[in-house]
């Protein structure tokens, strides 16, 4: 009888034996880890150790017959005493939370096939100062390593294309990054306070900086940006206040709000030719900048609210005919500033308080030729002696336009007749014998405006 028991129970004893041990052949224990596979699966993963209080963990080659690829979500989450990882050498992926809060390690040597590390994969690892990333690595996940407080060095290899938010936020230790080859963008905050940060190269291909992505970096001393470079996100380089060399790249189109606020140590800014929208406060707080050219181009920009607001030591301007408005509060508080010539293709108006405060400003030329409104108090507490100085036969208009002596106390004067120009009164009996620059026949001559007579260009008057 106990024979008859022992052959019917026996197969299901050791059935339950095998459930209990790899659990239907979905999970196994090797060396205090444990590893999984689903039933479709031709691959195996590490779930995570059998204890938090684990020190070193020597990830399999093979579990469940087949290569262990990835490594689940939160494994080692908050083990705070695990010193050292030793990895296969088929691992393609670390997962999200991977290794955050591990506290003790000190070095991780990826092998060559990883292709993702997920989102906070090492976010915490406070003295995690050495990481090589594999030349198969593709993406490196949001906060992937923030917090990484002692990591020096940084070098992102040509084959990844993408780098997360926060990714390396806060990385304290950090001195030198390099990014190579095929990285198109970086996410906000990417670099965020990275204090000791002194060296940045980027890749010629990048062409997006987002926002916040190495505000506060304070020892950044230069920066060549990529040829590439389309848009750079708000706030992207503020407070960067060691910055003093600045280089942009003929691409750039969009630079967001406070993109270099509060650069204090900036000292000229040559724009980028095709840039079409400059953010509001872009270099507001730049008080060692000088000088800022917007050189002559096809493309025109606006020179936004509050751009240069606070610019204590500018004292150079040059503006081109790209230029259509100046916003309000645009140059207020330019202490040093003391001459600025307006283009004629500032059409659009010039803001409220575009040129308040400027004490030093005493010399305005104005070269737009259909006068209108400024903003109010565009130019309150400008010198007392400032001079403005209008196109030719244009003071009168100005003056009836609000351009006025309680404004500009040191005088209204017109700028000289254009060489071989001469200004005539129209006679009637001179009808029909004008014509525009183009040789068009003009009826009805306006005052103001150049036109060809008697083979001679006159200015009518």
């Amino acid at each position: 009888m106990s024979r008859f028991l022992l052959r019917l129970f026996f197969p299901l004893f050791l059935s339950f034996l095998s459930i209990h041990t790899c659990m239907s052949d979905t999970t196994i224990t090797y060396d205090n880890l444990v590893y999984g596979k689903t039933n479709e699966a031709t691959t195996s993963y590490l779930i995570k150790p059998t204890e938090k209080t684990i020190t070193s963990a020597k990830i399999r080659e093979m579990a469940l017959g087949c290569n262990v690829t990835s490594i689940r979500s939160s494994a080692f989450r908050l083990c705070e005493s695990l010193k050292e990882v030793t990895f296969p050498s088929e691992l393609t992926t670390i997962g999200s939370m991977v290794f955050q809060g591990c506290i003790r390690l000190r070095s991780i040597d990826l092998p060559k096939k990883v292709e993702k590390i997920d989102s906070y994969a090492f976010g915490g690892c406070f003295n995690l100062s050495a990481i090589n990333f594999p030349l198969s690595l593709k993406q490196i996940g949001d906060h992937a390593f923030a917090n990484c407080r002692t990591m020096q060095t940084v070098t992102i290899p040509d084959s990844v294309y993408a780098i997360g938010q926060y990714a390396f936020y806060r990385c304290l230790g950090l001195t030198s990054l390099r990014i190579k080859g095929n990285v198109i963008s970086f996410g906000n905050n990417a670099f965020e306070e990275c204090y000791n940060l002194e060296t940045v190269t980027m890749a010629p291909v990048v062409s997006t900086i987002g926002d916040y992505a190495f505000n506060g970096c304070v020892k950044i001393d230069s920066l060549d940006l990529p040829t590439n470079l389309k848009t750079i996100g708000k706030y992207a380089f503020s407070e960067c206040s060691g910055l003093r060399h600045l280089k942009f790249g003929y691409s750039l189109g969009i630079m967001g709000a406070h993109a270099f606020e509060k650069c204090t140590s900036l000292t000229s800014v040559v724009m980028p030719p095709y840039m079409y929208d400059l953010g509001k406060y872009a270099f507001a707080g730049c008080t060692s900048l000088d000088t800022v050219v917007f050189p002559k181009s096809s493309v025109n920009v606006s020179i936004s609210a509050h751009a240069f607001e606070g610019c204590t030591n500018l004292r150079s301007v040059t503006l081109h005919d790209n230029n259509f408005c100046i916003y309000e509060y645009a140059f207020k508080g330019c202490v040093s500033l003391p001459k600025v010539t307006i283009p004629a293709s500032v059409k659009q108006g010039i803001g409220a308080s575009a040129f308040e405060g400027c004490t030093a400003l005493d010399s305005v030329t104005c070269l737009i030729e259909e006068p209108y409104a400024f903003g109010k108090d565009a130019f309150k507490n400008i010198s007392p002696k400032c001079v403005l100085t209008v196109p030719y036969g244009k003071r009168a208009a100005y003056i009836a336009a609000g351009w006025t002596t309680d404004v500009f106390k040191g005088g209204i004067v017109e700028l000289p007749a254009p060489e071989g120009i001469q200004a005539v009164r129209v006679n009637k009996a001179d009808k029909g014998t004008y014509y525009d620059l183009e040789g068009r026949e003009v009826l009805q001559p306006e005052k103001g405006r150049i036109y060809i007579h008697k083979g001679r260009k006159v200015l009518v008057k």
